[in-house]
């Protein structure tokens, strides 16, 4: 069971958030044994940001993510492995799930942090978010 988190609190984000539907996979990384896990989700950003994005999963995806005590806070059991299609390019990096809500049976949305993007890939984000502007 996935619970609501309700956001009441200042914001503290360090970087101006931009709309954005950008085709989305992740994967989840065990962090106990420091891999993947096989499994992949499908989703869509509603807007990005220079250190993260957030996301929607729909139908079936959203039933089958694990809850999210799992996913959030110091005793989490995953980070999530991130792959973004930007046009021609994909830029891949590790997130830390920091909220989720679920508006609806099918839809799951988070919001992630990006912990670290894949090496030679940072300058791709980078542009990309600034594109947006």
């Amino acid at each position: 069971m996935i619970f609501f988190v309700r956001y009441s609190g200042v914001e503290r984000r360090k970087h101006e958030r931009f709309r954005a539907a950008i085709p989305v996979s992740i994967r989840l990384i065990n962090l106990k044994e420091e891999e993947a896990i096989e499994t992949q989700f499908k989703g869509i950003t509603m807007d990005i940001s220079m250190e993260g994005l957030s996301l929607e999963l729909k139908y079936p995806e959203a039933g089958k993510f694990p809850s999210g005590g799992k996913l959030m806070g110091k005793d989490r059991e995953f980070d999530l492995e991130v792959n973004a299609k930007l046009g021609q390019d994909s830029v891949r990096g590790v997130g830390e799930v920091r909220w989720a809500s679920i508006p609806s049976p099918t839809v799951m949305k988070m919001g992630v942090f990006l912990k670290e993007i894949i090496e030679g890939e940072t300058e791709e984000w980078r542009n990309f978010v600034i594109s947006q502007s």
